[in-house]
């Protein structure tokens, strides 16, 4: 039969990247989808050497794309010391212990430790595990590290260490540093650690596919290329597996933009960011995309905020990483060149500064690419509006919706509420992608749209859960208000992100591309609390099963 199918994946109910529809199966053949329709229409396309999955009632839908992911780095840091999964301070030592026991290398290296477990590690904590070889361990948020004294040592950090800009050298009451380095800070050491080799990042990349492929991501947007906080430049790896055919997925990524570059300084920029984009395209890499850093991270009170933090008396109100100027010109000149911005942003005047930059850009430059904002943990009601009009896109991460108490010390209870307001930039006529972060927090996308969803994050096993308040509903960052429909979160995780990062559609369409994604129950039979026991039973890429559970 000329017409037969490779694969077939029935008895399910297909999703198609923006609506849950009635068709039930979906055909592929030459790793592009034949026909999607009723069990019996795709059957009719079998011969002996078709492959048929069983969907058992799931929701067959696009694969997820990650539009904001360190895939690379989570890979390498998987081969390493992965501290993610300790949910105690005694889980996270034993981990220390054991990756420092099986490692032979100079450096002990790795991350993931949870500020929950440890808001003021030290450097002595680390002596007593690993006395005699130099530690550098990154925080779940990648925003800090946690040294020992001989990585002090070697890095010549001391008490006469100077404050760099936008970053803090925690000390004790001598002045000494204890070993816990915020944002820049973090670069003291992290520029003395042996970056990964080629051949490190090659395999913490093919670890990194498989892992996404066992939670149905089928491509996702490489959030960094370049030099970063100690880290060597992922490109190679990518190149690599793009060249010898072991990167399986598609992926893009986004060139880094140091902090601190001046206005003056951004021609030069955007010429070798031109330069680079030209290469990797012939090397079938998409680099169209450039990534700064506006500012930090409320947990290290580095995000750039309208009105003071809480937890200071001077009205410290964070700062930019780059002065106006310099976002301005960047923006415009980086859109006038074509590349879309991918713009890390936590704090509301980070927002607007970036908004009113991309506002001054259209003015000058007409309709361009399709910047987008990642993270969006506070946006005023008036700029939340914004986003449509400016064709911004809102690179949501749906896990971080959920209310954290660690934060309200430093931004108060009123403004953690206001925060991640998704369905306010939605209703501006926004589109939204999402994406995890990792592995600055879980790839999970079923976690990540239960929490856009229902706007509370479950507790992770092993975790002690404390007293649910009267009538069994955890508390929610403004459900009423800013939770999104499942359809909205997944269409997001899908199409969204597809369309911006991978730029085709993310649709279960004739002829597209059959990256695909089977769950393991249909979730708009599930009650919402309920979509968290969501998994992916099956993953496509390319027309072929890469992951089955």
């Amino acid at each position: 039969m000329t017409d037969s199918a490779e694969l077939l994946i029935v008895n399910g109910r297909v999703f198609d990247g923006r609506l849950r529809t009635a068709s039930t199966a979906v055909a592929v053949r030459d790793g592009r989808i034949l026909r999607v329709g009723s069990d019996a229409e795709v059957l009719a396309l079998r011969d002996d050497a078709t492959t048929v999955v069983d969907a058992a009632g799931g929701l067959i839908h696009p694969g997820f794309v990650d539009a904001h992911a360190h895939a690379v780095f989570a890979g390498v840091e998987r081969l390493s010391i992965d501290l993610t999964p300790a949910v105690t301070v005694e889980e996270t030592y034993e981990l220390i212990r054991a990756g420092a026991a099986r490692s032979d290398g100079e450096w002990v290296t790795g991350g993931g430790w949870s500020h929950e477990l440890f808001p003021a590690p030290t450097r002595q904590e680390l002596d007593r595990i690993v006395p005699d070889r130099p530690v550098a361990l990154s925080d779940a948020g990648h925003h800090t590290l946690w040294v020992n004294s001989r990585a002090l040592e070697l890095a010549g950090v001391d008490a006469d260490t100077p404050e760099p800009r936008n970053g803090h050298i925690h000390r004790d009451e001598h002045g000494v540093p204890t070993g816990y380095l915020n944002e820049t800070a973090a670069e003291l050491v992290g520029r003395v650690v042996p970056p990964a080799t080629e051949q490190e990042m090659s395999a913490g990349l093919r670890n990194a596919e498989e892992y996404l492929w066992s939670l149905g991501v089928t491509g996702w947007h490489e959030a960094i290329l370049g030099e970063y906080n100690g880290k060597a430049d992922a490109t190679p790896a990518y190149l690599r597996g793009i060249a010898d055919g072991s990167l399986r997925s598609e992926a893009s990524g986004a060139l880094w933009i140091a902090p601190g570059l001046g206005e003056a300084d951004v021609p030069a920029l955007v010429a070798r960011f031109v330069e680079l984009r030209e290469r990797n395209a012939a090397a079938g890499f998409d680099t169209s995309t450039a990534k700064a850093m506006i500012d930090g991270v409320p947990h290290g009170e580095t995000a750039a905020l309208l009105e003071p933090y809480c937890s200071h008396g001077d009205g410290f109100a964070g700062e930019l990483h780059f002065d106006e100027a310099a976002i301005r010109a960047l923006v415009a000149q980086l859109d006038a060149a074509g590349f879309a911005l991918h713009l890390h942003i936590m704090g509301d005047r980070g927002v607007r500064v970036a908004l009113d930059a991309i506002e001054a850009a259209r003015a000058e430059n007409g309709t361009g690419p399709r910047h987008h904002i990642a993270h969006l943990s506070m946006v005023r009601p008036e700029d939340a509006a914004r986003f449509g009009p400016l064709g911004v896109t809102a690179n949501i991460q749906g896990l971080w919706a959920a209310p954290d108490p660690a934060v309200v010390a430093m931004i108060g209870e009123a403004r953690m509420q206001a925060g991640y307001p998704f369905r306010s930039i939605a209703e501006s006529g926004a589109e939204l992608a999402m994406g995890s972060d990792w592995p600055v927090s879980p790839a999970e996308p079923w976690l990540a749209i239960h929490v856009a969803v229902n706007r509370w994050l479950p507790l992770p096993p092993g975790a002690e859960a404390s007293p649910l308040p009267a009538g069994g509903t955890p508390p929610t960052l403004d459900a009423e208000h800013q939770a999104l429909s499942l359809e909205q979160a997944l269409a997001a995780y899908t199409a969204g992100s597809t369309e911006l990062v991978l730029r085709r559609p993310g649709r279960i369409r004739v002829g597209e591309r059959a990256d695909l994604a089977v769950a393991s129950a249909d979730p708009f039979e599930l009650p919402p609390a309920a979509l968290v026991s969501v998994q992916t039973a099956v993953t496509v890429v390319a027309g072929v099963v890469r992951f089955q559970r």
